[in-house]
C-alpha cells in the first residue's frame, strides 16, 4: 500500500510548513519529532520534544489502518522521499535529531528517519540473509 500522489502533496507540504518553522537564526533544542497516527481516523500529528503540535494532517489511505509494520513503512517512506527533496537540508537543529513513530502513551515505537551528516543508519532488510551470502562466498573462496 502507497499513497495517492494527492495524499502525498497533502504530507509533503505539511511536513515543509513545518520545517520552514525550523530554518532560523538560532538552532532549536529539538531532538526528535515524534509522530503519532491515529489508525481510526487517519490523522497523523507531529510534536515536538516538549509534545507542542508541529503539523497535522489527514490521511484517506491511513483510516482504519492497524497494521504498524505497514504504517511504518508507509511514513518511512514517504519522509525519505521528502529528505531526498531537500527539505531538512537548511534547518537550524542539532544532528542527529529524527522522526520517530509514537504511541498514544507516547512511548516511542520505531526511528523512522535519522537526519545526520556522519552516520549511515541501515534497515533491517538491508542486512537480512547477508550471513549465508557471507558463508557462501567464503565456501566459494576456501574451495578455491
Amino acid at each position: 500500500m502507497s499513497l495517492s500522489r494527492e495524499t502525498q502533496g497533502i504530507l509533503h507540504a505539511a511536513i515543509e510548513k513545518m520545517a520552514k518553522n525550523f530554518v532560523t537564526a538560532e538552532e532549536t533544542k529539538v531532538t526528535d519529532f515524534h509522530v503519532k497516527v491515529n489508525g481510526e481516523t487517519g490523522d497523523v500529528a507531529i510534536y515536538d520534544d516538549d509534545d507542542n503540535s508541529l503539523a497535522r494532517v489527514h490521511i484517506i489511505e491511513l483510516e482504519g489502518e492497524h497494521d504498524e509494520k505497514r504504517i511504518e513503512r508507509i511514513l518511512r517512506s514517504e519522509l525519505t522521499r521528502i529528505q531526498e527533496n531537500g527539505v531538512f537540508d537548511n534547518l537550524n537543529i542539532a544532528k542527529p535529531y529524527s522522526f520517530v513513530l509514537t504511541d498514544d502513551d507516547n512511548q516511542d515505537i520505531v526511528d523512522l528517519l535519522i537526519i545526520d551528516d556522519d552516520t549511515l543508519i541501515l534497515s533491517e532488510g538491508l542486512l537480512e540473509g547477508f550471513d549465508e551470502e557471507m558463508n557462501e562466498f567464503l565456501r566459494h573462496l576456501l574451495e578455491d
